[in-house]
């Protein structure tokens, strides 16, 4: 009879029970944990993704750096509850970003996840690609987003064998490094990232400021924002720069915050947001966007959960209706005649918990972002 190989997280916890300490009658002290398993699939490129994990492992992982242990208690302050490691490739921040978005779309209802890939779908689709094999795996990657415009899963389940959830075919297919749908994902924001600074070039890198993208390049030494593109954005396996953080986002029409989780004496994480000024807006204050949370260490990122996956934007959507109501009431004219400052304080924040019970069960009074 032949022997089946081993799974690759059977192999995997095998080839870390090997490396683990050992007693003096040579017995695996601890059997590894699902984090040090995750860690060596991806050590050896056998995963692009990490099962979804309490904050409490990424404390445990540095539990010998006080001001990071500090910095991840203050995550769990503002809100989130787990992170999902990444493959630290050098895609990791296209990554984390594709992934995220792709998730929440999966778990969105029908009608908001159809009406944000019709969007999507239009914008991948005018990418072209020169190379045969992957103009061809980009046309496979865009009839996966083309089964989401349409209301279906990412792809057909397994006729045979247990069933697998929605999120779960999501999830399989873009772990595994050699389905190819991950490198097409990051191929095809790469590409997103690199048209949008080309087409915006001489536009402002923030309102008033006077910068464009091109003095940013030229000053960080590079001839020009294509220079940039073909030696930063465009190469597989290279680092996002600062540019790319607010680039993939505008080309995607999504929001991006990112938790910087630094080495700096500072107790509490700083955040900063890439197109969460985008959401709603006067003409479409309930309009939806997605929110995509990542977190970045010294030089790699992950995924950051804030409560549920979709409840951010919500969250915003809904704050967004309720201000728009509040500024037509008779009470906030009255605060206007006043001449009196608007509250953005605990005072709205209840009238936000009474308009979303689920929130409140949820959440600590008083929480702000």
């Amino acid at each position: 009879l032949g022997v089946s190989a081993p799974a690759p997280a059977e192999a995997s916890a095998r080839e870390a029970e090997a490396t683990a300490p050992r007693n003096e009658a040579g017995r695996s002290q601890a059997r590894p944990s699902v984090a040090d398993v995750v860690a060596v699939d991806m050590a050896a490129g056998r995963s692009n993704l990490g099962p979804r994990e309490s904050l409490s492992s990424l404390t445990d992982e540095f539990r010998f750096n006080l001001k990071f242990g500090e910095k991840v208690r203050h995550l769990e302050q503002r809100g989130y509850i787990g992170w999902r490691r990444i493959r630290g490739d050098g895609n990791c921040f296209y990554r984390s970003v594709g992934f995220g978005l792709l998730e929440q779309l999966i778990v969105s209802p029908v009608q908001r996840r159809m009406s944000f890939t019709a969007v999507l779908h239009d914008r991948l689709a005018a990418l072209r690609f020169a190379d045969a094999e992957q103009a061809s795996a980009h046309a496979d990657f865009l009839g996966r987003i083309a089964r989401l415009r349409s209301g279906a899963g990412w792809q057909e389940p397994p006729r045979s064998g247990a069933e697998i959830t929605a999120f779960g075919l999501l999830y399989r297919c873009l772990r595994d490094p050699k389905n190819g749908s991950d490198a097409s994902l990051i191929r095809a924001l790469r590409r997103l990232t690199a048209d949008y600074l080309l087409a915006h070039q001489n536009e402002e890198t923030a309102e008033g400021s006077g910068i464009t993208f091109n003095d940013v390049c030229v000053c960080s030494d590079y001839d020009s924002v294509d220079d940039f593109c073909n030696r930063v954005v465009l190469p597989d396996g290279r680092d996002a720069e600062t540019l790319c953080q607010q680039a993939l986002p505008a080309a995607l029409g999504i929001a991006v915050r990112i938790a910087f989780l630094d080495r700096e004496a500072a107790k509490e994480a700083n955040f900063q947001d890439f197109g969460l000024s985008e959401v709603g807006g006067k003409d479409k204050p309930q309009q939806w966007q997605p929110l995509v949370h990542v977190q970045l260490r010294p030089g790699h990122y992950d995924l950051l959960y804030w409560r549920e996956a979709s409840s951010e934007s919500d969250r915003v959507a809904a704050a967004a209706a309720a201000a728009a109501v509040r500024a037509r009431s008779p009470r906030a004219q009255a605060a206007r005649a006043r001449a009196r400052p608007p509250t953005l304080g605990a005072e709205d924040f209840q009238e936000l918990e009474l308009m979303r019970p689920d929130i409140h069960k949820r959440s600590k009074p008083g929480f702000c972002l």
